[in-house]
């Protein structure tokens, strides 16, 4: 067995390869472990200070990116708003967004396709069109 070092964060016994940080694989006193959640929890407080409307636009850009689709910058709030907070489709209180035109069946990620839901609706309906989620209501709807 190699080296072995404790990690300052967690305690615990790890080979010394779990201890090399950086570009230059300079020594660490943390692990690669703790040194990944210290990074995701930095980042995750960084993303709670923004405002709602930036931190949803940052989120949805990326996304639209990811699907190759187009991305145009619109206010979450000011739809919400628009819509009285309910949701679109069965009138509950809005806590999500729906883009009515999934972004993975190349839908644009913009105002016009975005829609207020309840999280009942919106989890429901996923990455269907509306034709597609209207077929999973079945004959007595």
């Amino acid at each position: 067995m190699g080296l072995v070092k404790v990690c300052r964060h967690c305690g615990r016994a790890k080979p010394a390869e779990q201890f090399l940080a950086g570009k230059a694989k300079r020594p660490s006193s943390s692990c690669a472990t703790c040194r990944r959640k210290r990074a995701a929890d930095h980042r995750k407080a960084y993303y709670a200070k923004l405002p709602p409307d930036k931190r949803h636009e940052l989120t949805h850009k990326k996304r639209a990116a990811e699907y190759g689709v187009e991305h145009e910058k619109y206010s979450r709030t000011e739809i919400m708003r628009r819509w009285g907070y309910r949701c679109a489709y069965c009138d509950k209180r809005a806590t999500h967004m729906d883009h009515v035109h999934p972004l993975s069946k190349g839908g644009a990620d913009k105002a016009s396709n975005m829609l207020p839901a309840c999280a009942g609706c919106n989890l429901s309906k996923g990455a269907k069109t509306l034709a597609e989620w209207a077929e999973t209501f079945g004959p007595d709807v």
